[in-house]
């Protein structure tokens, strides 16, 4: 959506369910729900990458309550561990359980800064994002070179049980395919981009992992 004088106005929809979320302690079953993925991604960035074994910078869009920063912000090798997330609420969740994370509640559109990462993650959020392409470009920007960048989703074409979503909770989507979002990384510039579906069951086909690098 765009006002008359041009720049983009960022709809508020998804936030706010998430900032009820939070308020209704939601953002636990949440937590519950993805872990089995979170592990999954984890070891991907130990298998296809060195970064873990020495000093590195981590970044989480769409961090939610923390969790999955907090993990790695009590890694000792983690120079900066900073989560990003468009829900206050979340964000004062994510502050109150983590005092050496950096937690900012901002639109990921909105947020920058000048550090550069080692590893950015996200975790059931890009597709949530209206303008992928820049957030995508952001990314790859925020990365130090040999870096990784990796995220997990569970909303994609494939997927069938998740295409019911919007009408059933009321977020706001981008459905894309598979090789919609491998193409929308390569394009990007990423390069080694490997995917998986992880942890599929009966009619679920699992959290959809990419993972790619810049070199």
């Amino acid at each position: 959506m765009k006002t008359k004088d041009g720049p983009k106005i960022i709809d508020k929809t998804n936030i706010e369910i998430f900032d009820n979320w939070a308020l209704n302690d939601k953002d636990l079953g949440m937590e519950k729900g993805h872990s089995l993925s979170v592990n999954k991604m984890i070891e991907i960035i130990h298998h296809r990458t060195d970064i873990l074994d020495a000093e590195f910078n981590f970044l989480d869009l769409g961090c939610g309550n923390g969790w999955v920063v907090s993990k790695f912000s009590n890694n000792n090798l983690c120079n900066l561990a900073v989560g990003v997330d468009g829900s206050e609420n979340m964000i004062k969740k994510a502050q109150y359980k983590d005092s050496i994370g950096k937690y900012y509640a901002s639109s990921i559109e909105k947020w920058n800064t000048q550090e550069k990462f080692d590893i950015i993650f996200s975790m059931e959020t890009l597709y949530y994002l209206q303008d992928i392409n820049t957030i995508l470009h952001k990314i790859y920007n925020l990365l130090k070179n040999k870096s990784m960048f990796i995220f997990g989703i569970d909303h994609y074409k494939e997927n069938v049980p998740s295409l019911s979503w919007e009408s059933e909770i009321g977020i706001k989507t981008k459905t894309r395919n598979i090789n919609e979002w491998i193409e929308l990384v390569k394009d990007t510039g990423f390069q080694d981009v490997q995917w998986l579906q992880y942890n599929a069951k009966d009619d679920w086909a699992g959290t959809l992992i990419i993972s790619a690098i810049k070199y």
